[in-house]
């Protein structure tokens, strides 16, 4: 079989599901090393030589259109072949006690799965862990695909960032711990070290860093602002890592789930500030398909996350930020709430 000239290439395929996963042509850019320019005419020309839209671009982000979703539904088999295409042909296939496929809506896979897997210590020394991220939709189709062993599904990631993850037959899920969202700011600015709670007002008025439009947090931000009056000063970026960078000694505020910032929560560089409102929490799941077995290493690391989850670091010094701080600080410590648990979704 000769195969035709329009056939896309498989790291063209890879790069426009990076962009369905991440809702961004430069962060999808970034994930596969490249400029954003060279990402968007890499991509361009696929749509050229296939003739159809892949994606509707705009200056807050990038979306697959229907034909777009379809292709990635396809590309998602394909890159799955060519990875066991690769293995067999390098001599390398393992069996899949030796091989743990994850995948992991962002902030888990870059702050909550590595953690995990540390803690599993010489239980992981001799397995190869491969890990995936995206949305939850892209997770979700991951699990049913049989493209990866276990899933862990940040609440946070889903539509309108307040709705339950939705049962679903072909799944099994089991609760890990629950994620909070805060008010947070670099140990330069002046609330670092004000006594008492900012106002949600406050909060308005203040120069703000905030995720990309479509991203559940910045959903959340924009309804916990929506009854307030005041200036909408504020920095846009496609990741909490770049959040994180513009608050580090500066004057801006970000409100970030607090799985992200825990580290810098930890070494002071920066700072939970207490708000006038109660801030909601999310649950963080483990999914897997119904239809195969957990492996004993997906089991161990599923016991593993169940049992450490994510606890908050200590809280050093609140003694001198009042009486109301203290008390944030307090109910910090028990914000993940851990369930050994199992359900099978019906």
């Amino acid at each position: 079989m000769v195969l035709p000239s329009k056939m896309p290439q498989l790291a063209d395929l890879d790069l426009l599901l990076s962009v369905e996963d991440y809702g961004s042509v430069g962060k999808a850019a970034q994930a596969h090393s490249l400029s954003q320019p060279a990402a968007s005419i890499r991509l361009s020309a696929m749509e050229r030589r296939l003739g159809i839209r892949l994606l509707e671009r705009s200056p807050t982000g990038s979306k697959l259109t229907e034909n777009g979703r379809m292709l990635a539904k396809y590309a998602r088999n394909v890159m799955h072949a060519a990875r066991e295409l690769l293995e067999f042909g390098s001599g390398t296939s393992l069996s899949e006690a030796q091989r743990l496929r994850l995948a992991g809506s962002p902030g888990i896979a870059e702050n909550l799965i590595p953690e995990w897997l540390s803690r599993g210590g010489a239980a992981f020394s001799e397995v190869r862990v491969e890990v995936q991220t995206g949305k939850v939709e892209s997770l979700r189709e991951l699990v049913r695909a049989g493209h990866v062993d276990l899933a862990f599904v940040d609440g946070w990631c889903e539509s309108g960032g307040l709705v339950p993850m939705q049962s679903r037959e072909d799944m099994v899920v089991q609760n890990i711990c629950e994620d909070r969202l805060a008010v947070v700011v670099g140990t330069g600015h002046p609330w670092a070290t004000r006594r008492g709670v900012v106002t949600t007002q406050e909060l308005a008025d203040a120069p703000l860093v905030v995720r990309e439009r479509g991203s559940a947090i910045r959903e959340f931000t924009e309804d916990l602002l929506g009854g307030t009056r005041g200036p909408r000063n504020y920095l846009e970026f496609p990741s909490s890592e770049a959040i994180k960078h513009a608050l580090v000694g500066g004057q801006r505020v970000a409100v970030l789930n607090v799985s992200t910032v825990r580290s810098e929560l930890a070494d002071g560089r920066l700072h939970w500030v207490p708000l006038d409102c109660d801030m909601p929490a999310k649950p963080i799941y483990a999914a897997w398909s119904t239809s195969e077995p957990l492996s004993a290493h997906a089991r161990e690391l599923v016991e593993i996350a169940a049992k450490k989850g994510s606890p908050l670091p200590p809280v050093d010094g609140v003694s001198s930020l009042g009486s109301n701080v203290i008390a944030e600080a307090n109910a910090a410590k028990t914000m993940y709430v851990h369930s050994s648990s199992m359900e099978t979704m019906t």
